[in-house]
């Protein structure tokens, strides 16, 4: 039985201080989710649990953590790890090798596992998992979604006693996660497993959590009853609006990755002021067609821009035209500090006389980051990147933009707020936005239409078409 505590434990960030005598003791043998508001600190918790913290970063300034009764630091990584084990809310963080087969082995191989057991454990794994077709795939090529499952492979595999997760499902479609959820509480129930999730999204709780922790804004922890999650939500549809006419237009569009076929005969307008959902399963090619969109993938068939191709487009000049929010906010991040981040947008803004200084303080203040703009942007909650991430982009104003899983780690409040600010822009700046988002829930009334890709075809779903 593993016995994992914080106990009195105040830490701090660079003399911000997060948590104050925090108290946590995880029940062996339970599924807890834990959940709050962006910024929180859900992912510290964890991190401060796996005794990854104060290591790589942070001060633990009085109390400590402890395994077994030992504090979690004086415990070497590899014997850590197999009684602790945790999934990053970012799974390509994880991967240090080229396919999903070598992930796992070197997962197991730093457990100093011998070969032929680790052989099989890998492939046991995998087929438990149902990802074995995806065993000698480049994780590079896989969609976000996959690289979860590939991600959470690593950690099965493992086989430690305590799973830690953090925001595992953010990027894996509606089946997937209700999948990996089965799977999760299977490890539960047939292994003993203890498990601590970290989600905003409270479907699918009701009857699979028996612990429900909550960090407020404050950043204190109490416990709910578990009998107070939410029924799971059904999925709704889009009801779509009148379009209006688009000025980024893709006719007979084939995508490949190496030999597989994404995208046959596609065809695609993305209206002008509008929001639009990008829909499909985990791999069906959705992050692909972005960059295919955005001139950083090949193609044949015509992509067009105001009916002009894009290949007659400078790719400096494309990347004017078209805008496209990563699904991992870090990797878009290009300065230190936050307020840095976004005086270089401001810098090279398309509609400067529409984002002045004092809208992108209204912004930020309504976004919620405007107090934490002085801080490193790497430091930053997953939630509090993710709305830098998209101002940023917000107030480059290309008059086309993409946004891949936008809504990845925001919490209810902060989703709605973000949805918000995307349809004013849309609207009052005329910009064409195509949103990639397994988030459903708060999502679908604010969009215009949806276009989902399955089969290797792009189909404009029919929805309720009426008038506003």
């Amino acid at each position: 039985m593993i016995d994992l505590k914080l106990e009195q434990l105040t830490f701090e960030y660079d003399d911000h201080q997060l948590f104050e005598g925090l108290n946590f003791q995880l029940q062996p043998g339970t599924f807890g989710l834990l959940t709050g508001p962006s910024g929180c600190g859900k992912s510290t918790m964890l991190k401060l649990l796996a005794g990854l913290l104060p290591q790589y970063g942070g001060t633990i300034t009085s109390g400590q953590a402890t395994l077994n009764g030992l504090p979690l630091g004086k415990i070497v990584p590899f014997q850590r790890a197999s009684k602790v084990a945790m999934l990053f809310q970012h799974p390509s963080r994880q991967f240090a090798l080229a396919t999903v087969r070598e992930q796992v082995s070197f997962a197991l191989a730093n457990l100093q596992m011998e070969k032929a057991a680790l052989e099989k454990r890998v492939s046991q794994t995998l087929e438990w998992l149902g990802i074995s077709h995806l065993a000698d795939r480049q994780v590079h090529t896989l969609s976000g979604g996959e690289q979860q499952r590939a991600a959470l492979a690593c950690v099965l595999a493992m086989d430690s006693g305590v799973i830690l997760l953090d925001e595992p499902f953010a990027n894996v479609d509606a089946p997937g996660r209700q999948q990996l959820l089965a799977d999760l509480k299977r490890l539960q129930a047939e292994r003993g497993k203890t498990i601590l999730l970290a989600d905003h999204d409270l479907n699918g709780y009701r009857g699979v959590a028996d612990r429900w922790y909550q960090l407020s804004k404050q950043h204190r922890l109490s416990v709910s009853s578990v009998n107070d999650l939410p029924t799971t939500t059904p999925i709704a549809p889009v009801k779509r609006q009148q379009l209006q006419t688009g000025r980024l237009s893709a006719s007979h569009l084939r995508v490949t990755v190496g030999s597989r076929v994404l995208i046959d005969d596609g065809q695609l307008v993305i209206p002008q002021g509008q929001l639009g959902l990008l829909s499909g399963d985990n791999g069906a090619g959705k992050s692909t067609l972005f960059a295919t969109l955005s001139r950083q993938h090949n193609y044949d068939g015509q992509l067009l821009f105001d009916q002009q191709p894009a290949r007659r487009f400078p790719l400096k000049k494309w990347a004017l035209t078209i805008g496209w929010v990563f699904q991992n906010s870090t990797d878009q991040l290009i300065a230190i500090k936050a307020a840095d981040e976004l005086a270089a947008s401001r810098a090279h803004s398309l509609r400067p006389e529409y984002w002045t200084e004092q809208r992108c303080k209204q912004a930020a203040q309504q976004l919620g980051i405007a107090d934490c703009l002085d801080q490193v942007s790497y430091q930053l909650s997953g939630g509090q990147q993710k709305k830098l991430q998209i101002l940023s982009m917000l107030v480059m104003a290309q008059p086309v933009m993409l946004l891949d899983e936008p809504f990845a780690g925001l919490d209810a409040d902060s989703l709605r707020v973000v949805i918000r600010l995307l349809k004013q822009v849309a609207g009052e700046l005329q910009v064409g936005m195509l949103i990639i988002s397994h988030q459903r829930v708060g999502v679908v009334d604010w969009l215009d239409y949806e276009v989902r890709l399955a089969n290797h075809h792009l189909t404009l779903l029919e929805g309720d078409d009426h008038n506003d």
